[in-house]
């Protein structure tokens, strides 16, 4: 690899490539409980079938990840990348000529795949640079503003334009990595020479790595079930106890920029006391919130649990991609956390969305989804356990 190709893929413009793709890609996820309630508004769609329509697009961003993991060999993660961006465009475009709940599935679905294959690629991307950890932590802080900006707008644009100019801002919001991809080398091999990146420091250690990196991987799915449902149902949870609209949106707003401390007290944390110890603390708090909430919300309790909720929230993502980073020195687990993303993003809502089906309150679809935080807990500390008892060094790192 030359010098000028690896400048270039350590510079600022490539990693704002990849950034802009994973943001672009993740929008509709970002903006969840707004776009659905107004889906539900707009079409009369239920609860259960905003839930499903959800699910059906988080169902198209796991294969589409799991499709980029297979895939990953060739090294062509910026054809890929351009493989998602038109699907996704494409099928935001479709959305906006189709009315029926059968049909906005479908294609929902399809557009998912889009977004999959632009967001796997990005990620798969940033976890082969140099310096990864830094990236994903300067990843963290830039979804957690897009997310703060698109809660702040998604009303007005519902309001002025309707639900179809939601879809042309998710449709335009791809433009900024299609003029970025171009600073993305063209191969894997062109971004990493061999002798940057270190070996995983876990070679050595006498049971498997990949029992590991998989158990990291299922406490990610676990813990985006639960987050997802909670999410996903945000929005409604906040109507069904009076909130008006604009009350919810700026809730949710200031709640999500208010994660900013979760992510500078993840870093703060960690230089202190490891990643570990800490995490498992933010779930225990999340699981509370979960808790809480579901034995009863009033309009202080939403508005505290949310600002709660969000912080955490950004102190979890933070050591998920650490820990996994630190487990795996290769980037080949790391490039799967879109598809174990995806099935949490996925099952959450579909979860939630067959509980209130089956004419469960949220409190009770609440108390369920609890359940899978308490499995991501559980499975982080076994994680913990095991790096404790040979390397303790690492465990606390």
């Amino acid at each position: 690899m030359s010098a000028n190709a690896s400048r270039d893929w350590d510079g600022v413009m490539a990693i704002a490539a990849c950034m802009s793709a994973c943001v672009a890609a993740y929008g509709v996820y970002l903006g969840l409980p707004l776009i659905l309630g107004a889906l539900a508004e707009a079409f009369g769609f239920s609860n259960r079938q905003i839930g499903w329509i959800s699910s059906a697009e988080n169902a198209g961003l796991l294969l589409a990840s799991v499709g980029v993991s297979v895939l990953a060999r060739s090294g062509r993660f910026r054809r890929l990348a351009w493989a998602g961006i038109l699907i996704a465009i494409a099928g935001n475009a479709v959305t906006l000529f189709i009315e029926s709940f059968g049909a906005f599935c479908t294609v929902r679905f399809v557009t998912g795949l889009g977004a999959g294959l632009c967001y796997s690629s990005a990620i798969a991307c940033l976890s082969l640079t140099r310096n990864a950890t830094r990236n994903f932590s300067a990843f963290i802080v830039v979804l957690v503003l897009a997310n703060s900006l698109e809660l702040w707008v998604v009303p007005g644009i519902v309001s002025r334009w309707s639900i179809d100019g939601l879809y042309v801002v998710l449709a335009l919001a791809y433009l900024a990595p299609a003029l970025l991809l171009r600073f993305i080398p063209a191969r894997v091999e062109a971004m990493v020479h061999p002798m940057q990146r270190a070996a995983s420091p876990l070679h050595s250690v006498p049971y498997s790595l990949t029992t590991l990196a998989w158990s990291c991987l299922a406490a990610i799915v676990m813990f985006n079930v639960a987050a997802s449902a909670l999410w996903a149902y945000s929005e409604r949870i906040g109507t069904s106890i009076g909130m008006s609209g604009r009350a919810i949106s700026s809730t949710l707003t200031f709640a999500n920029l208010f994660s900013l401390t979760g992510s500078v007290l993840a870093y703060w944390l960690s230089r202190r006391l490891g990643q570990h110890r800490p995490q498992l603390a933010a779930m225990v708090i999340m699981i509370g919130v979960y808790a809480l909430w579901s034995v009863g919300v009033s309009i202080p309790g939403y508005v505290v649990g949310a600002f709660v909720f969000f912080a955490v929230w950004a102190m979890v993502q933070t050591y998920q991609l650490g820990t996994l980073a630190v487990i795996d020195g290769t980037g080949r687990y790391v490039a799967l956390i879109p598809a174990a993303q995806g099935i949490g993003q996925s099952a959450g809502p579909f979860l939630g969305g067959l509980l209130l089906g089956w004419k469960f309150g949220f409190s009770q679809m609440l108390l369920a989804v609890t359940l899978f935080a308490v499995g991501c807990l559980c499975t982080y500390a076994v994680v913990y356990i095991k790096l404790q008892r040979v390397d303790p060094q690492l465990a606390n790192a």
